[in-house]
């Protein structure tokens, strides 16, 4: 049974699916340093091609994840097995990773902890500044299919938060809110009886710095400069003219009769030809009329989280809005037009492929006829 249990429970857009590489790349010598992070081959399902532990909690919290169904709980259930037998077969110190931990509430917290059955369990959250992590959710909606403006997300998000502690505590629907008020989060786990937490800021790069910081708040400084460390980068985010031109897409595609996969394939395509691009346009920021209050959102929550007993790892100015170095200019006419294009010509490729194929397909059933 492992005495001591690690979660990093993200927060989502902090640099979790990188930190989740590293520690994948580097399971072996982790082992051999005494910490356990389990890697399940019967994990590779699908896409997924980074192993964490998210898919794993599941089959064990299911619905308390809003969007999470009870098939797809049902589904997952033999993985959070396989995953708890491996902790408690596991002596000494297990670290597990899953951000969508972050917006759990106290009782799926407790239930969770339980289950554990760890005599020490640690938490780690990696944070980055509203003023990144808000555009990145937002376009995350986008290509998953949304067509929400970010003005709207915003104010959604605005109505959220001026409900108040208690609902965005037991709310289902507050769930962003909870993982992102970091003072909450804190103290959330904090009164389920965690003693030892650890918030690592996000410096955005270099991402060895993130790592740099991760190692230490999970005491592994040997770490710092671990054996592996991955070149490419974990995500790269859209741009302000290619999110824009993906959310028109959506909306046009929501009017034809094309399956939900279909749609996903478009989305993907595109989204490949617009990251393999160098110039590629500005950022997505935060608009001018929402940057004051954003700022406001930021000094309320950093001030609630220097009141909870978390220990901050790194600077926590990395975690403050600043508006003056957030410049937020729309894209150009012809940043659109560009954007408007490469996705032509992603749908072009796609539509050529298919036809090759199909090409392909009649010759071959020629030539068997023949």
């Amino acid at each position: 049974m492992a005495a001591r249990i690690i979660l990093h429970i993200g927060v989502q857009k902090s640099g979790t699916t990188f930190l989740q590489q590293v520690l994948q790349a580097n399971a072996e010598a982790l082992a051999d340093a005494g910490v356990r992070y389990p890697v399940s081959p019967d994990w590779a399902r699908g896409k997924r091609t980074v192993a964490n532990h998210e898919w794993a909690s599941y089959g064990l919290l299911g619905t308390e994840f809003p969007w999470v169904s009870r098939d797809r709980a049902s589904e997952e259930t033999s993985s959070w097995q396989t995953l708890l037998d491996d902790v408690k077969s596991t002596p000494g110190t297990v670290l597990l990773s899953a951000e969508a931990l972050a917006v759990i509430r106290k009782s799926a917290i407790h239930r969770l902890l339980d289950t554990l059955g760890a005599d020490e369990v640690e938490v780690v959250v990696t944070a980055r500044t509203l003023g990144s992590a808000l555009p990145s959710l937002w376009q995350q909606h986008i290509r998953n299919g949304r067509t929400m403006t970010f003005e709207r997300y915003l104010s959604g998000l605005a109505t959220q938060r001026e409900k108040g502690r208690d609902h965005i505590e037991t709310d289902p629907s507050a769930h962003l809110w909870r993982a992102f008020d970091l003072g909450g989060l804190t103290r959330r786990w904090s009164d389920a009886g965690i003693t030892r937490i650890r918030v690592v800021t996000t410096p955005g790069t270099p991402p060895r710095l993130l790592w740099q910081r991760f190692a230490e708040a999970i005491d592994l400084l040997a770490f710092a400069e671990p054996p592996t460390m991955p070149t490419d980068r974990a995500h790269t985010g859209l741009t302000a003219p290619e999110t824009l031109v993906l959310s028109s897409m959506n909306a046009a595609m929501k009017q034809t009769s094309w399956s939900g996969q279909n749609a996903d394939w478009i989305r993907q395509a595109v989204t490949a030809r617009f990251q393999a691009r160098r110039q590629r346009g500005g950022k997505v920021a935060i608009p001018p009329e929402w940057q004051a209050r954003l700022a406001e959102w930021s000094e309320e929550d950093l001030a609630a989280l220097q009141h909870t007993p978390a220990q901050i790892v790194g600077d926590i100015e990395d975690l403050r809005y600043d508006p003056s170095s957030d410049p937020a200019s729309p894209p150009t006419p012809e940043e659109m037009a560009q954007a408007g294009a490469e996705a032509a010509l992603a749908l072009a490729a796609v539509a050529l492929q298919e036809t090759m194929i199909q090409r392909n397909i009649r010759r071959l059933r020629h030539r068997l006829t023949t």
